[in-house]
């Protein structure tokens, strides 16, 4: 396991092949894992209450109305992600939003689903590397937006790319608003979170 904070947030990171079965759960996360049936996904069920355990004990993950996770009776916020080989997860108390990727060929199949024109001048569009990293910070502003259904090409905008900092637009039906991401490379993977 590895912990760092970065400005707000703390993060936490496992390795897949470090998950413990024995990782403690409150009874309705038991019976959430009886209800996951498939080997990888009650693997990422365990690690991220292993992470949690870590974190802030004390506090059952919970699932809001749209899906996203949030901590029972506590003013932090949280956000999970989770790639091939590594579960993170994002402690705040602001409202965040995280991803992890290992960049991969794949990506370049489905860029014209959510790199728009004016991002296609800020990213190459035939570097695996960029394409990972918008996505990544896409998906990182999604999960901040909790917006469900949100177009990822046309309602999610990186408008400004850093070295290592990003201004990102969500323009939905809901509200127009703007906020900072920031990524950066662990372990061979891209992690991005909203700053």
């Amino acid at each position: 396991m590895m912990f760092f904070n970065r400005s707000s947030t703390q993060f936490g990171l496992v390795s897949k092949a470090d998950i413990s079965e024995n990782a403690f759960l409150f009874p309705a996360e038991m019976l959430g894992l009886e209800k996951v049936k498939h080997p990888t996904r009650r693997s990422e069920f365990i690690g991220v209450r292993q992470l949690r355990n870590k974190m802030m004990p004390k506090h059952e993950i919970i699932y809001l109305p749209s899906g996203k996770p949030t901590l029972k009776e506590s003013h932090f916020q949280i956000s999970i992600s989770h790639s091939k080989h590594t579960i993170c997860l994002g402690l705040s108390k602001l409202n965040i939003g995280i991803d992890i990727e290992v960049p991969k060929n794949r990506i370049l199949r489905i860029t014209s689903k959510f790199c728009s024109r004016e991002e296609a001048k800020l990213f190459n569009e035939q570097c695996i590397h960029d394409m990972t990293l918008l996505w990544t910070l896409k998906e990182a502003a999604y999960k901040k937006s909790d917006v469900p259904g949100l177009d990822f090409k046309n309602e999610i905008q990186i408008i400004k790319r850093g070295e290592n900092k990003h201004l990102c637009r969500v323009n939905s039906d809901i509200e127009m608003t703007e906020f900072n991401l920031a990524h950066e490379e662990i372990h061979g993977q891209i992690l991005t979170y909203t700053t």
